[in-house]
């Protein structure tokens, strides 16, 4: 839907930048470059508008009244695969563990969330610059095989957490004779 209203409205605009609009058959060279351009910037505009929305909305949580702090889109995250289970390692920094809240949703989705309060609160001329972020984060990963519900074990040392979750096993294929009748 909103690729079909971008369309159309960049549709106006270049009927309204160029006259005839579609009745016009034939461009100049100079034409056609200045379209190229306006494409290319139409293009830029639509991707900076689509992440403008997409941190628009993930600043609210799933009933769109509590406010979630962007830092969730910070926590980097790295899934390691080996033939048993993943690794899930998450960089939360200056986190208190008691405040980390770990969730595996139908056996792929992995949730990290928590709330980081910031130790300084106070507004005064010392203070230069403060960068520390506070508030409610959660991040999301979906991991790339169903895992097991239990087994799960998470650790939190100099800042990093690590979660090992293991895998399920796979359907093995089995053979089975079938007498025809």
């Amino acid at each position: 839907m909103k690729n079909i209203v971008f369309m159309v409205a960049a549709a106006c605009f270049l009927a309204s930048v160029f006259g005839d609009g579609y009745a016009q058959t034939q461009m100049s060279a100079k034409e056609e470059k200045e379209l190229e351009e306006l494409s290319g910037k139409l293009v830029r505009m639509k991707r900076a508008v689509d992440k403008f929305a997409n941190e628009l909305v993930s600043s609210f949580d799933e009933r769109g009244r509590e406010y979630v702090a962007p830092v969730g889109r910070l926590v980097r995250v790295d899934v390691i695969e080996n033939e048993k289970d993943f690794t899930v390692k998450a960089d939360l920094p200056g986190m208190d563990k008691d405040k980390i809240v770990v969730t595996l949703e139908n056996n792929r989705i992995l949730k990290i969330s928590g709330s980081r309060e910031s130790s300084v609160t106070e507004k005064g001329p010392n203070i230069v610059r403060q960068e520390r972020m506070e508030g409610r984060f959660e991040r999301v990963v979906e991991l790339p095989a169903e895992c097991k519900n239990e087994g799960i074990s998470a650790s939190y040392k100099n800042g990093v957490l690590e979660i090992i979750i293991p895998k399920k096993e796979a359907a093995k294929p089995q053979a089975i004779k079938v007498k025809v009748e």
